[in-house]
């Protein structure tokens, strides 16, 4: 088993060599680019070759990225820690004063950006001018032929910031240790795909349509090169379609927002778009069962992963494809130790994060002097060893009867309610309230539909305040909304 990037590395110029690695979308050309391992591996070589002639030796320095995904994207981000650095992947998405403070935190030694975000936000220039790099910089340089094995890979190699709801995002330190010791929970799943559906998972193809900073597509990047798999990269949601429909794709892993435009197609009988997309790994949320029911009636191999970034994306995955186990996150992974705390999933092993960078007080708040992470998820696990999550601690509603309230479990009530675009329930003034985002002229189906759900409902949990907006609720950098 490949246990770090220089072994995968190792493997790219040897055994995976005339496999095709990545494919993308050159919109210069108008056209598909073929990447094959060789090539990659020269490319990462070519990188190493850059940052030491920018930063010398930059063991433990940290680099930042700034850019849309792309090809080179990938190669600094994976070349930075082959050289012995430490690679930040930010979020485009967030406001110059968030991402001044990320920068500010971690120090960076140069900050790779493909221009995009200077556009936006020239205030990037004033304050980082001197380190800023292009990403494709590397290309004017020979590839590095003396790239070796990193001293520690129980060191930090990767500052992943948390999107968070409330607050400053925090950087989760993580190693390739932690990152490798992930492994088994994104490449076990495909032996289910094989057994079930007899198809031959050698040969797929993976589209990545989530952003880099994102720990699935990170995770997954590595995951499909330890196998010499090839990935199709969509450097932007705007142009999915385009991207699927000219690189033929067999899995993809899926976030709600993209499920949702996934089903709809489907279910309108335009499948031929998807151009031959029939696994999906879904993540980052608990999604519809019905939703996965009907895809799965219509082809489709469904496989749900729980997992945050603070475990490298390891935690749990689903491969059944049975009705009753719909709304189970699966199976807990053999890599890992799991306990319920007063209802809260602790979970203990080897992907667990080192801990968050430079605020030793929170890494303290979750992971406790015995080494158990504490995930802030409230979960149940059945006697078929099947684990569901019912809602976050951090949300908990209180109320002065001391009874829990879970708001997730009354806004999947809220949402079954077709009219319902978006909800957060909420504590309102010592009642249980409701916060709906709907057509004006659907708010009293609306209404009607909550005094019909309370009537099935303890006392206790029946909402007591519903309020209407006229605006989609406010969400994150990454799209959660916030409560």
């Amino acid at each position: 088993m490949v246990t770090s990037l220089y072994q995968s590395l190792c493997n790219m110029e040897t055994i995976y060599a005339d496999h095709v690695a990545i494919r993308y979308y050159d919109e210069t050309k108008q056209g598909v680019t073929e990447v094959y391992y060789r090539q990659y591996a020269q490319d990462l070589r070519r990188f190493v070759s850059f940052l030491r002639s920018k930063a010398g030796d930059v063991k433990g320095q940290r680099v930042a990225i700034l850019a849309r995904n792309s090809y080179h994207y990938i190669i600094c981000m994976y070349g930075t820690v082959l050289a012995g650095g430490v690679a930040v992947p930010l979020n485009m998405g967030k406001n110059w004063d968030e991402i001044q403070y990320e920068l500010d935190l971690v120090e960076p030694v140069c900050v790779l950006q493909d221009g995009e975000y200077l556009q936006w936000e020239p205030a990037l220039a004033d304050a980082y001018s001197a380190k800023l790099e292009p990403m494709d910089a590397f290309t004017a340089f020979a590839p590095a032929q003396d790239v070796k094995e990193v001293e520690d890979l129980a060191a930090m190699a990767f500052i992943m910031f948390t999107s968070g709801t409330t607050g400053r995002s925090k950087g989760v330190m993580l190693s390739q240790k932690n990152l490798f010791a992930a492994m088994p929970a994104f490449l076990d799943p495909f032996d289910d795909v094989r057994k079930a559906t007899g198809w031959d998972t050698d040969k797929f193809c993976s589209l990545s349509a989530l952003p880099m900073f994102h720990i699935s597509a990170m995770t997954s990047l590595v995951s499909w090169s330890i196998t010499g798999h090839c990935i199709n990269l969509c450097n932007d949601l705007k142009y999915f379609y385009r991207d699927i429909g000219a690189m033929h794709s067999e899995v993809m892993a899926v976030v709600p927002v993209l499920l949702k435009s996934l089903y709809k197609d489907v279910m309108k009988g335009r499948r031929d778009r998807l151009n031959g997309l029939c696994v999906l790994t879904c993540g980052a949320a608990m999604f519809d069962p019905k939703m996965l029911k009907d895809l799965m009636d219509k082809g489709f191999f469904i496989a749900q992963m729980y997992g945050l970034t603070e475990t490298c994306g390891d935690g749990a995955w689903n491969s059944s494809q049975e009705e009753k186990h719909l709304t189970s996150v699966g199976h807990v992974d053999n890599s890992c130790e799991y306990k319920l705390d007063d209802g809260e999933l602790c979970i203990r092993g080897t992907p667990i994060m080192l801990g968050y960078y430079k605020d030793p007080e929170a890494t303290a708040e979750v992971i406790d002097k015995d080494g158990w992470f504490h995930t802030g998820d409230i979960a149940r696990l059945e006697e078929d060893s099947y684990m569901y999550l019912t809602g976050r601690k951090k949300n908990l509603i209180i109320l002065d009867s001391g009874e829990n309230i879970s708001p997730e479990e009354l806004e999947d009530l809220v949402e079954k309610c077709p009219a319902v675009q978006e909800c957060i329930v909420k504590e309102m003034g010592k009642k249980i309230g409701a916060v709906v985002y709907c057509p004006q002229d659907k708010q009293q189906t609306v209404q009607d539909h909550i005094t019909e759900m309370n009537r099935t409902l303890p006392l206790y949990k029946r909402i007591g305040v519903v309020e209407f907006s006229a605006e989609p609720l406010p969400r994150n950098a990454t799209g959660k909304l916030i409560r």
